[in-house]
C-alpha cells in the first residue's frame, strides 16, 4: 500500500531545493495549485513547483516529452521551465509517474499595474500608462507570440491578469497548454461558460457548440491583444462590450472606445495598431506580421524613445472596419489602406 521508489533525479531536487526557502502554497490562475519558494540570498525570486501524475506509462512519455520541450524554449518574455524530476511511484500495485516541474514564478502582472493607475486621480493625464510603456508592452508580447507561433503553438487565453511582470517591469507569458493537457480559453468559454476575450468568429463557434472550431487562434490571440491594449491605455475593462449571454461583441463600441483614446493623448499610430488587431478576421495580422513591422522600432521602443508621434495617418482613423462584415454582414468585408494601417517609411505590412 504505498511503496514508494523514488529512482529519478531526487537528489538533484534536493539540491536545487537547497538553495531555496517555502514561502506559500497558493491557487495561480493558470497553473492551478502551486508552491512558491523564494531564493534565499534575495527574496524577490521566486520560483513555483506544482506536481503532475501520469497513470500510465504511454501517458507518462507523453508528459515527459512535453515539458521537455517547453523547458527547451528560449524566449525572454515567455516563462521559463528550468527543472523536471520524475519519480515512480507504486501505489495500491498501480505504476504511478509523478512529475514535479519547477520555474520561474511572478507575483506581479498588468492587471495590478492597471489598478494602481485606477486608485489614483486618472482624470491627469499623467496618472495613466504613458505610450512608450504600453508600446514595450505589445512589443514583448507580441514577441513572445510570435516565438510560440514559430513553434506551432499559441497563447491561448490572453487577458491582462495572465500578463505577468518580471522584477525589471518586463512582461512574462504562460500560454495555455504549459501544463499538459489544459485547456485553453475558447474551451473553457465552451465547456465552462467562462468569460474570454474572444473574436467575433470564435463567439460564432461558442454559440454554434463547436468542440473543433475550423478558426485561426492566432488571430484571436491578436483580437484579445488588441482588447488587452485598449482595457490599459483607457484604464477600463474590455468586458463591457460583450454581452456573454448571447455570445456577442460589439465592435462598434470597441471603436468609440479607441477614438477616445486620442483624448486622451495617444497617438493615432497606437490607436491604429488596435484597430488592426480588432479588425475581421480575413485582414486581421497574425502575430509574425505585427513582428515584422515593430522590428522597425525596436530601438525606439527599448530605449524609451517617442517615435510615435512623427508617424500620422493620413487620413480619418474611422475606417472601412465600421462598414465590414461586423455591422453589415452582406456588404463585402472592408479593406484597410496603407493610409489606414500602421505608417511606415518603407510601407507597412
Amino acid at each position: 500500500m504505498g511503496n514508494s521508489n523514488l529512482k529519478l533525479q531526487e537528489e538533484k531536487y534536493e539540491n536545487v531545493m537547497k538553495k531555496f526557502k517555502f514561502k506559500e502554497s497558493l491557487q495561480h490562475s493558470q497553473l492551478g495549485m502551486v508552491r512558491v519558494y523564494t531564493l534565499k540570498d534575495d527574496n524577490k525570486y521566486s520560483i513555483f513547483e506544482f506536481h503532475k501524475t501520469a497513470t500510465t506509462s504511454e501517458e507518462a512519455k507523453l508528459m515527459l516529452a512535453h515539458y521537455k520541450n517547453r523547458k527547451s524554449y528560449n524566449n525572454d518574455y515567455l516563462t521559463q521551465i528550468f527543472f523536471i524530476s520524475e519519480q515512480h511511484n507504486q501505489i495500491l500495485c498501480q505504476d504511478q509517474t509523478q512529475f514535479i516541474i519547477i520555474g520561474e514564478h511572478f507575483y506581479n502582472n498588468i492587471q495590478n499595474e492597471m489598478k494602481n493607475y485606477l486608485s489614483k486621480n486618472y482624470s491627469n493625464t499623467s496618472q495613466q500608462f504613458s505610450e512608450t510603456r504600453l508600446w514595450q508592452i505589445v512589443f514583448q508580447i507580441v514577441n513572445a507570440c510570435t516565438y510560440l507561433e514559430k513553434n506551432g503553438r499559441n497563447h491561448g487565453e490572453i487577458k491582462s491578469k495572465n500578463i505577468y511582470l518580471h522584477p525589471d517591469q518586463s512582461v512574462k507569458l504562460i500560454e495555455y497548454n504549459f501544463i499538459y493537457g489544459s485547456m485553453n480559453g475558447y474551451q473553457k468559454a465552451l465547456l465552462l461558460n467562462d468569460f474570454q476575450y474572444l473574436s467575433p468568429e470564435l463567439l460564432k463557434e461558442v454559440r454554434a457548440k463547436n468542440s473543433s472550431p475550423n478558426v485561426d487562434f492566432i488571430k484571436g490571440d491578436v483580437f484579445a491583444l488588441g482588447l488587452v491594449l485598449l482595457e490599459l491605455a483607457s484604464l477600463s475593462s474590455c468586458e463591457q462590450y460583450y454581452d456573454w449571454v448571447s455570445k456577442e461583441v460589439h465592435i462598434d463600441k470597441i471603436i468609440k472606445a479607441n477614438d477616445l483614446l486620442l483624448q486622451r493623448g495617444y497617438s493615432t499610430l497606437f490607436t491604429n495598431l488596435i484597430y488592426q488587431m480588432i479588425s475581421e478576421v480575413a485582414i486581421r495580422p497574425r502575430f509574425t506580421d505585427l513582428n515584422e513591422v515593430l522590428s522597425h522600432f525596436e530601438n525606439e521602443i527599448n530605449n524609451n524613445v517617442d517615435f510615435y508621434s512623427k508617424y500620422q495617418m493620413r487620413q480619418s482613423h474611422q475606417f472601412n472596419i465600421q462598414n465590414s462584415i461586423y455591422t453589415q454582414p452582406y456588404q463585402r468585408p472592408g479593406h484597410i489602406n496603407q493610409a489606414q494601417s500602421i505608417y511606415l517609411p518603407n510601407g507597412s505590412f
